[in-house]
């Protein structure tokens, strides 16, 4: 017999080739089945486990349930409800749409599926045989909806189950996808129990208060309390959800939820596009938390690019990037606004999350733009001028708000500087600690920003050109630019097919690596990716030294007056809640934490 003749695989073999891609672990089959219910317009879904999923998942919900006719072609491969046409695979709205996670999981396991429709006049029971073939549909008793049981997952090829990892590691994946469930399904109830023990039971959160309680009990009640809500909606994106205040922050980026059109996804593109808005206001080394949840049009976005459906490939692209990236900077370089203070926690109290008060969103006027110019030391040391002197000038001293003038300021009123590193000041919630350099290099960065963005960037022609070498594809797409060029600064010459000479630079980046720079930004041009961002990391990188060296400096004695106008402008300062570098600039101590403190009223 030749061995190398083609032939038709039985349908067996291939059920279990695709059970492959589809069924990769338990979690797998639990994310399967749940996004069916979903997909049924479930309200309350109920997960059995026994032995993290391998012996037992059963999964019953109280969505639409299926007809009786329609239930032996559920489990056969490539039949769905949710696409009909080849049109549809380019607006997709379901969360499955594949047809073949129901045959791929029941070609693994001791499969059975019974449903309930509400035109049927009694439930269903459909269920596989050893020998692989399906039994005869038979009426049984259930509730209104569909309920399918996995047992013995991979029995029939033993060499997947040696792959698995420990019972604890494959239930940790479940419970942190039943998790990002959650999160993403606020009106769903979700119940949980392994080993016929209850893990958790989540009632349906209609309500905003119960939405809160749900988010709090998943991710923490400090997160609720020192997070900010976010709901922008732009051309083609909508972006909305939780993001951490600045100065509270994580080791591990283990607490970062993002959902497209309510798909959990894992886009490294969008997480990264995240980061950069925390940009010069996150602690080095730490991470943000944050629930994002990003709405495009279904025709503008690729569901279809992973087996599993965790990716997804944007029409635009940069466009979403973007948006969501100044959606989210907006909230966190926001001014401090009434109230901060009163909801404020001190940031003193050891914990790992640094926390610091909890506002609500609203846009800043000062977001990062390209067309900027270079600030000189003139206007750096105008900016810093009402604290660097001991006397203010009259235009500053008008400008100081005497205490009954505002009675109730959000950092209140200086009362005296310690060691020259620190201000005391009180406000109507108690003591305010104010680092004062700190703060006012924050203050002098912003206004370098705010200076360097309403003018031109002044471009240096070098004496010593720089040679570049590319590839074809990025001169190509220098050739198709050169006016974006121009406004950053950059002038070139070719001088060869993948040959350009850098002749001018953007001022503020001589003496910098500039040849390493720019590699960069023609690689995220090929990349479809923001060329600017590396340019605005660069650019904003220099004005944060140059606010450093700017800025007042520790043992500086300050008058009252020096103080409170330092208060004052702080107020009015994005992002002033953190230095460039992330660390606090203040922290606030309630007459409840001073009373602690010197256990007064015990």
């Amino acid at each position: 017999m030749n061995k190398n003749r083609i032939s038709l695989m039985s349908d067996a073999l291939a059920n279990q080739i695709a059970a492959g891609e589809v069924v990769e672990r338990p979690v797998s089959v639990v994310k399967e089945l749940v996004e069916n219910a979903l997909d049924a317009g479930a309200t309350q879904i109920t997960i059995w486990l026994e032995e993290a999923g391998v012996e037992l998942i059963e999964v019953q919900d109280n969505g639409a349930g299926i007809l009786a006719e329609d239930i032996p072609l559920a489990v056969e491969r490539h039949a769905t409800s949710k696409v009909k046409h080849y049109e549809d695979l380019s607006n997709v709205a379901s969360l499955g749409f594949r047809g073949e996670a129901l045959a791929s999981i029941a070609s693994v396991s001791q499969f059975s599926l019974t449903s309930y429709h509400a035109d049927e006049p009694h439930a269903w029971l459909l269920q596989n045989q050893i020998d692989g073939r399906w039994s005869d549909l038979t009426p049984t008793a259930a509730a209104h909806g569909t309920r399918v049981k996995v047992a013995s997952l991979f029995y029939n090829t033993p060499a997947r189950r040696k792959f698995l990892k420990t019972p604890r590691a494959e239930f940790s994946q479940i419970e942190d996808y039943l998790k990002r469930t959650l999160l993403a399904n606020q009106s769903v109830g979700l119940r949980l129990v392994h080993n016929q023990k209850q893990v958790f039971d989540y009632p349906p959160a209609t309500q905003r208060a119960r939405h809160l309680s749900r988010l709090a009990s998943l991710l923490g009640d400090e997160f609720v309390e020192q997070s900010l809500y976010i709901d922008q909606t732009l051309p083609g994106v909508s972006v909305s959800g939780w993001v951490s205040l600045p100065t509270y922050h994580r080791g591990l980026a283990d607490k970062q939820f993002v959902f497209v059109n309510g798909r959990i996804v894992r886009d490294r593109q969008l997480l990264q596009a995240i980061k950069l808005a925390y940009a010069d206001v996150l602690y080095h080394g730490r991470h943000p938390v944050f629930v994002v949840f990003i709405q495009v049009p279904y025709d503008q976005v690729d569901v279809n690019v992973h087996p599993a459906k965790y990716e997804v490939r944007f029409q635009h692209g940069r466009q979403v990037y973007d948006h969501v990236r100044r959606a989210i900077r907006d909230a966190v370089m926001q001014p401090l606004v009434m109230g901060q203070a009163a909801n404020a926690r001190s940031s003193v109290s050891g914990n790992t999350d640094t926390k610091m008060p909890a506002t609500s969103a609203r846009q800043s006027p000062f977001d990062f733009k390209r067309d900027t110019t270079t600030p000189s030391t003139e206007q750096i040391m105008a900016f810093q001028r009402p604290y660097a002197s001991n006397e203010m000038s009259p235009e500053s001293l008008s400008s100081v708000r005497e205490p009954d003038s505002d009675p109730s300021p959000i950092l209140g009123f200086a009362k005296a500087q310690i060691k020259g590193i620190f201000i005391l000041a009180e406000n109507e919630a108690g003591l305010v600690l104010v680092d004062m350099h700190a703060a006012h290099e924050r203050i002098v960065y912003e206004r370098l920003k705010k200076q360097w963005q309403q003018q031109t960037i002044v471009s240096q022609p070098l004496l010593v050109p720089l040679m570049l070498t590319l590839s074809d594809a990025a001169v190509m797409h220098w050739e198709a630019n050169p006016e974006w060029w121009t406004q950053w600064g950059f002038a070139f010459e070719q001088v060869g097919p993948a040959q350009l000479r850098v002749i001018a630079v953007p001022a503020l980046l001589q003496g910098l690596d500039i040849s390493e720079l720019l590699q960069k930004v023609f690689a995220d041009w090929l990349a479809d990716q923001a060329p600017e961002t590396a340019l605005e990391e660069r650019f904003a990188a220099i004005l944060s030294r140059r606010a450093c060296h700017g800025s007042v400096r520790a043992n500086r004695q300050l008058t009252l007056a020096e103080m409170n106008q330092l208060l004052r402008d702080m107020e009015q300062t994005p992002a002033s809640s953190q230095c460039n570098h992330g660390r606090p600039t203040w922290v606030q101590l309630s007459i409840d934490q001073l009373d602690q403190l010197f256990m007064r009223g015990r």
